[in-house]
């Protein structure tokens, strides 16, 4: 938790420093005079003066500033500027400045912000990474049935001709294996973008481009006009489709087929029956399959390609419940702890009353471990399992308190060859020469996608719920800090070209509503009289308040909905 604290305050102060830093630099190009460059808000625990400049660290690290001459949140009355600033020539001032001047050195703060996220993505693109090839790719997985994607129309792309869609489709559905090329014209370079793309294509058509492999040497292209739709319980439109995560065998389990075809960790799974699939897709096929029948599947082993037929075998699956660490997990130290469910469907959360958190203390009267509740699920098919969950009090047992409790579950007959998935990764740099251009333009998608999602809340396509906050920023940042540095950077950069878009918003006490009253004054000749300022910065400050208390309530009902 400490060190969770520690990189939350780190990111933030370099974000800070930065906006800061934008400000500061402007100003000292205008020859306007700074008293304090403050990293951190008052009492002042410790800095040293440079020159006219107190260059220091505040007590509270929730923000910073640049004092000026003749900048203030709130007016001040001249006998207090005197006081403050008696000494500073009148034309070093702020509000003494040209209006071009005044907006170079509001607007620098939030322009430093996005060339900060320019710089991290540099970094990242040039350093490189192990990422999940779901970053690098944008290829479909399991295509949901009766989802846009599984109904779409297809329409071959020739060479000599264009996709013609007044004609009869070619083809009909979106397959596992095929690449998306472009929708509406812009480039897919990762499955982010693909779930980005539908959200914001809500309500009409979109024009996908889809690459199809036909063999291992030749692909064909296809137009697909297809609407996102919200499915099922979701929130947000989609196509229905998985990203594509290579069948990639992490682990073979004794006494079930997988291990009887010869089959070793570090396989790959290409096809079955002679169709590409990805792990999801092959999991759903092979639970589904009727006894005795026969799946021939394409392996490929350290490059070579062979073939294999097994049938899969039926045991008993708790469909819908998630246990951490797996129930086959080989580490020796979890092995023998009482298992926890780290996830659980609505459907057997109403049914059965588990919920995320709850430890399994026994499985039909015997200590539960891992080896015991796996080996209960395999051969109960279809009876019932006593489950002895203890759930831990949370919030001091105000928010759920503690108890201990029964619990019947029944395991489902499903397929399995007895395999455990790994994530397949990718090592992603790009070349020197592209490190400058990639970071600009992963700046301007991170900008672009940011201003959509604004755009997107007076729509109505994204609601004022789905805003997070400071302790939404806590969290992804410290999950980004124990997956790897170039995790923390890369989400550091999306937050800091956030902070740039969220600054510029015509809101009071924001830069953005600064430059607004800069524009009035321009236009008008003269600035806005001291308590029309005043009263504006004063409902400025009341909104922003507002707004911080509701992303924060947001971040709240989240984490709730998380834990229960």
């Amino acid at each position: 938790m400490l060190f969770s604290v520690f990189v939350f305050i780190v990111v933030l102060g370099v974000l800070i420093f930065f906006h800061e830093m934008g400000h500061f630099l402007a100003a000292k190009a205008c020859n306007i005079y700074v008293d304090r460059f403050s990293l951190g808000m008052p009492p002042r625990l410790f800095g040293i003066k440079l020159g006219e400049t107190d260059y220091c660290v505040g007590a509270l690290p929730i923000g910073g500033y640049v004092k000026m001459a003749g900048q203030e949140d709130t007016p001040l009355s001249e006998e207090e500027r005197e006081k403050q600033y008696g000494g500073v020539p009148p034309e070093r001032w702020f509000n003494n400045k040209p209006v071009w001047q005044r907006m170079i050195v509001i607007v620098a703060g939030p322009l430093m912000n996005l060339m900060l996220g320019v710089l991290l993505y540099g970094i990242v693109v040039g350093v490189g990474s192990e990422v999940p090839e779901t970053e690098v790719t944008a290829r479909i997985g399991f295509v949901q049935p009766g989802s846009p994607a599984a109904t779409a129309p297809l329409y071959r792309i020739a060479e000599e001709h264009a996709a013609a869609a007044n004609r009869e489709p070619d083809a009909r559905g979106w397959a596992t294996g095929d690449w998306l090329v472009s929708i509406n014209g812009e480039a897919m370079d990762n499955f982010t973008d693909v779930s980005f793309s539908a959200i914001l294509g809500a309500g009409r058509d979109l024009e996908v481009v889809i690459e199809r492999p036909v063999d291992e040497a030749q692909t064909v292209r296809y137009l697909s006009l297809v609407e996102p739709e919200i499915i099922g319980d979701g929130e947000h439109a989609q196509f229905g489709i998985g990203p594509f995560r290579t069948a990639l065998i992490h682990d073979v389990l004794p006494g079930l087929p997988a291990a009887a075809a010869g089959l070793e960790s570090g396989d790959i799974i290409r096809r079955a029956n002679g169709q590409i699939i990805d792990n999801a897709t092959f999991t759903r096929l092979v639970e589904e399959m009727v006894p005795e029948e026969t799946l021939t599947i394409d392996v490929e082993r350290a490059g070579e390609m062979f073939e294999v037929a097994l049938s899969p075998a039926r045991i008993g699956r708790l469909e819908g419940i998630v246990f951490v660490p797996s129930l086959y997990s080989e580490d020796e130290e979890v092995q023998d702890r009482a298992p926890t469910i780290g996830h659980v469907s609505d459907e057997v959360r109403e049914e059965t009353g588990l919920r995320r958190g709850d430890v399994v203390l026994e499985v039909n009267g015997v200590r539960a471990t891992s080896q015991t509740l796996r080996d209960a699920e395999r051969t109960s098919i279809g009876e019932a399992l006593t489950l002895k969950v203890e759930r831990q009090p949370r919030l001091f047992g105000l928010v759920q308190r503690g108890e201990t409790m029964a619990v019947e579950v029944t395991p489902q007959a499903s397929g399995a060859i007895g395999i455990i998935w790994g994530e397949k990764t990718v090592f992603h740099r790009v070349p020197a020469r592209r490190v400058v251009p990639e970071a600009f333009r992963q700046g301007y998608k991170a900008l672009s996608r940011t201003v959509e999602t604004v755009a997107m809340l007076f729509t109505g396509t994204v609601r004022p719920t789905d805003l997070g906050g400071p302790v939404l920023i806590f969290q992804v940042t410290t999950t980004a800090a124990s997956l790897g540095i170039m995790w923390l950077l890369r989400i550091t950069a999306f937050i800091s070209v956030n902070l740039c878009v969220f600054n510029l918003l015509p809101l009071p006490v924001l830069d953005g509503g600064m430059f607004m009253m800069l524009t009035w004054e321009g236009i008008r000749r003269k600035p806005l009289p001291e308590k029309a300022q005043e009263r504006i910065q004063q409902v400025g400050l009341v909104i922003i308040i507002s707004l911080l208390l509701f992303v924060t309530y947001n971040d709240i009902q989240r984490w709730l909905s998380s834990i229960l």
